[in-house]
């Protein structure tokens, strides 16, 4: 749904924390001409790999897994 969005109101550019936790619609929104920059920032990383540790059964029903 956020790609969609992403796309639907021509947003030019999207900078992305991580994607080593989920690899979202990276190709999606580059096919539609979006500048996506990723920047793999280990504060980020570590975030979130300690919020999906703690709340595995939240994360997948969230993302759908």
């Amino acid at each position: 749904m956020c790609s969609g969005a992403i796309v639907l109101y021509k947003i030019p550019r999207v900078v992305v924390g991580e994607n080593r936790t989920f690899a979202g619609a990276e190709d999606y929104l580059r096919s539609n001409g979006v500048v996506v920059d990723v920047l793999q920032d280990a504060e980020c990383i570590r975030i979130m790999t300690e919020f999906i540790a703690g709340n595995a059964e939240l994360w997948s029903e969230d993302i759908g897994v």
